[in-house]
């Protein structure tokens, strides 16, 4: 998967690998919740976004993510905003 371009869509609000009804839920969850399921799943995780990098394409991507149980679901969501956030902070100053 093109990372670079994948997230040079995601800087300009194109999210690619996720559904709009999956971002809003993954927000939604208790950060407590989410906690747990990082700290019982984090095998899980690592595998499933090293496989993740290996699709070919976005649309790849999402449909795996998809059919993925839910609160890897939002895991993966919150994983990639905070490193979209890290990336936009190193970044240039926006002025708006």
């Amino acid at each position: 998967m093109d990372t670079q371009g994948l997230l040079a869509a995601s800087e300009r609000g194109l999210h690619l690998l996720f559904d709009i009804r999956t971002v809003r839920a993954a927000f939604e969850q208790e950060a407590q919740c989410l906690r747990s399921v990082v700290d019982r799943e984090i095998d899980s995780i690592q595998r499933v976004v090293q496989h993740l990098l290996q699709l070919p394409d976005a649309r790849e991507g999402r449909d795996f993510i998809a059919g993925l149980p839910r609160e890897l679901q939002y895991v993966l969501v919150l994983l990639y905003f905070e490193l979209l956030d890290g990336r936009l902070r190193k970044g240039p100053m926006t002025l708006h």
